[in-house]
Parts: structure tokens; sequence; C-alpha cells
């Protein structure tokens, strides 16, 4: 069974016997417009006649005669002019095209190119893919991607860096349209319409200045600086290839877009032979040019290459004092540590010795004596630790300012693997000694505060004592 797609096709094929057929295809609001006029012979109204037999629920046909008046095709009379307008819904993120003009319409609108991923025609026989949109035969009404997400709008690169004297004469806003990723082994008329525009349009992009006034011209800043005749895009058909590649190499792979348009537009502009269109010497000059923005570009990375060489030396350098201050932090908290564990064995061992020869009446002083330790012992040791913490904590913010300062090259993971990492294993090895520290000054403190409370009472007496107080209350 013939779908209505394919009676559309027919039609149209037909009709374009006419002599002054018109056809028009464009978009209004959110809805895609065809219209057609011309003089019809009876095939042609049969034709017409089966499509609006047919029937699609996303279609809207009309057809009317001479007089402007709304009739059935079959109806028309052979010989007379007639108009069909044929309408339907856009879908976001694809196109559907009926005619080879519509698809012409679209790409001379450079600001509907990146609208679509997807793009159906019922002229397309090969299907290919850019690195925007994929181009299909239309064989369904409604595709198999019924829907898709808009591709969000950027701030156009070319313009930023192409000084442009004319609006009839502008470089495209993006340059994925034009690069060309995969295409059917055969080209039809889509494929070859497609590659004249976009050989005109990636061109335009190799400029430094565009002019239009009697006729199109480009200019070179180079040495010396150039202005040449764009002349006729279809000469540089045989060099579209590496035009995509100078494209794609500009303004799609890495950064430093205008530097590399400079390299390229100056190399142009260094040989460019005498009284020769752009799009002409364009096949002689952009393959000996090109490679020669590349090596001018590698050398300009080398040159970038010692600077930042020379910011990871002095990264490593600064990463290496933080280190080892963060260590010799925890070396200090232990070093600390062991001089109050020495104090205050010493002070038990002198009371012990003295208590085991009998020295009796100096109970109350060595509990003020154990008493004052503990107290020197918790401030001494706070107060190490604040001072560790605040200054682990000013080097983490200097660390932070200075990222985006001086270390900007390096992509998170990078300085993650460089920078981050190595502190926080220092840090984490503070924390451990810092807690078994704290643990061990507590049970020092502990320790000298049991020992006070037994100067004034002994174990027994102090049992004593609670057993009394409390049959006292009872």
């Amino acid at each position: 069974m013939t779908s209505i797609l394919e009676k559309i096709g027919k039609a149209i094929d037909h009709s374009r016997h006419s002599s002054d057929l018109v056809i028009t295809e464009d978009h209004q609001l959110s809805i895609r417009k065809l219209f057609i006029s011309g003089t019809m012979d009876n095939e042609s109204l049969e034709l017409w006649g089966e499509v609006v037999d047919a029937y699609a629920e996303d279609l809207r046909i009309i057809f009317v005669d001479e007089s402007r008046d709304v009739i059935h095709p079959r109806e028309g009379i052979s010989g007379q002019k007639h108009y069909i307008t044929i309408t339907c819904n856009e879908l976001p993120g694809i196109l559907r095209l009926f005619t080879f003009e519509g698809w012409r319409t679209f790409l001379l609108q450079d600001n509907k190119l990146c609208e679509y991923k997807y793009i159906y025609g019922l002229f397309i026989t090969e299907e290919f893919q850019t690195l925007c949109w994929s181009v299909l035969p239309w064989k369904e009404m409604l595709p198999v991607q019924t829907s898709c997400n808009n591709t969000a709008k950027k701030t156009s690169v070319t313009k930023s860096i192409i000084k442009c004297y004319s609006t009839a004469f502008l470089p495209p806003d993006a340059i994925a349209p034009w690069i060309l990723e995969t295409s059917g082994k055969t080209a039809d008329e889509a494929l070859t319409l497609w590659k004249s525009i976009g050989c005109r349009e990636l061109l335009k992009c190799f400029a430094n200045e565009l002019f239009s006034a009697e006729k199109m011209m480009v200019g070179l800043a180079g040495k010396p600086p150039r202005k040449i005749a764009f002349g006729d895009e279809t000469l540089a058909l045989p060099s579209f290839d590496i035009i995509q590649e100078a494209a794609k190499w500009i303004f799609l792979e890495g950064n430093e877009t205008e530097l590399k348009h400079t390299f390229l537009s100056s190399e142009l502009a260094r040989e460019w032979p005498a009284d020769v269109d752009f799009c002409e010497g364009i096949m002689l000059r952009l393959p000996s040019a090109l490679e020669s923005a590349r090596l001018l570009y590698k050398a300009h990375i080398r040159s970038g290459s010692k600077d930042t060489m020379k910011s990871l030396g002095d990264l490593r350098k600064t990463l290496t004092e933080d280190t080892q201050k963060i260590i010799q932090q925890s070396r200090e908290l232990s070093s600390t540590l062991w001089k109050d564990m020495a104090l205050v064995i010493s002070v038990l061992v002198v009371r012990y010795s003295l208590d085991a020869a009998k020295s009796a009446g100096l109970q109350k002083v060595y509990a003020l004596v154990f008493c004052g330790i503990a107290i020197y012992i918790v401030i001494s040791y706070g107060m190490s630790v604040y001072i560790n913490r605040q200054t682990i904590s000013l080097l983490e913010r200097v660390r932070t300012t200075w990222r985006t300062k001086l270390y900007g090259f390096l992509d998170e993971q990078d300085y993650h693997e460089l920078a981050s990492r190595p502190v926080k294993d220092a840090m984490g090895s503070y924390r451990r000694v810092e807690r078994m520290t704290s643990a061990v000054v507590i049970l020092l403190v502990i320790i000298l505060l049991t020992a006070a409370g037994r100067e004034f009472w002994s174990i027994s007496t102090f049992i004593k004592f609670i057993h009394t107080w409390t049959n006292g209350i009872l």
C-alpha cells in the first residue's frame, strides 16, 4: 500500500513538468508550510486527488483552482493554474521537508541550522550525518525520533573574530552543520547542495575581514595584508575535505581559536598568488598554509609549556613546604606530649618515693602540685592544638585562593592528583596523631586528678564518708 508521503512525492515530481511551477517551503511559527502553484494536466490532478483522498492526521491539504475556490483536485480543469497548500506541525528538534527547494531555504537560514538534530526529506535517497544533525529519507509521517531537545544556542565564535562590513556577507554562526561526519557511497542532490553551500560558508571563516560592495571581498591580515575577491565557491569544491579539516582544527579542536585563526590567515596571506580569487587560490595555498599554521601553533604550545613547567615546579615546592609544615606540627605535638608525660612521671615518682621514706605532712602541697600540673598540661596542649589548626586552616585558604590565580591551567582531576591528595594525606596523618595524643593527655589529667584526690582521702576513707553521708540523709 502506497503511503501518503510517497503519493505527495509523486505528485510533486509530476507537477514539475509545469512551465510556470512555483514551489516555496518554509516554516511559520511552529508550522511547516509548503506552497505549490502551476498549470496542471489531468495526470497531475489525478495524483493530487490521491493525496487529498489519503488521510494523515498531521497533514492539512488545501487545493484551490484558478478562481481561488477550494475544490477537489479531480474537479480541476486540465491546462488551468491550480494552487496547493500543505501544512504540518513541527516536532521539537526534528525538521521534515517535502521539497528540494525547502532544503535549500533551510540551508540558507544560518540562525536556524542548530535548532534541529534530525532532518527528514522526501527527496533524500542517501542518508548522511554532520557534526550537528543527521539527514535521513522521510518514509514515515511520524519518524522514530518523535521528539528531542533543541540544541542550546551558543554565542557565535566566528563573528567575534572576523570583522564584517556588510550584513549580506557574513560568516556562519556555527561550524558543526558544515562538517561531514558520515555519508553514503553515492552523493544525491541534497548532499551535493549541502557541500556547495558548506564550502562557501567555511571559506568565509578563514578570512579576517569580509566586504560586500560591488562584489564580495575577503581580507587577510598577514604580511603583507591582502584584499582578495571571493570568487566562485564551486571552484573550491575539490578541496572541500581539506577545507573542513582546517575549519575543524580552528574552531572545534581545543582552545585558543583566535590564535589558530590568526596563524592560518597569516600563512594564507604570506604567499598568496597575484590576481587569483580566494575560492580558486585556496586549493593551492590551504594545504601548505594549514601545515605551517599547525607547526606555528605547536611552537607556541612548547614556549607556553616552559611557563607551565615553572608553575608546576613552584606548585611542587609550595606543596612540599606545606606538607612538611603539617608533618612538623605532628612531631611537635608528640614531642610536647612526651615532655608532659616526663613531668607527670617525675612528680609521681618524687611523691611516692618520699611516701615510701615515711615523709608526712605534705599531702595538701602535693595535691595542689598535681592539680596545677593537670591544668598546665590541658592549657599547653590545648593551645598547641589550636595554633596547629589555625595554621592548617590558613594554608588551606591560601591554597584555595591561588588555585584559580596561578594554577588555572590544571583541570580538577590533575589538580587533585598533584596537589589536593598529598595535602589531604598529610592532614589525615596529623589528625590521627592528634587523636592519639589527645587520648593520652586526657589519661594523664585523670591520673593527676586521681592522685590529687588520694592526698585528701584514701579509697576506704572516701567510701566510709559516702556511707555516712548517705545514712545521714536517710
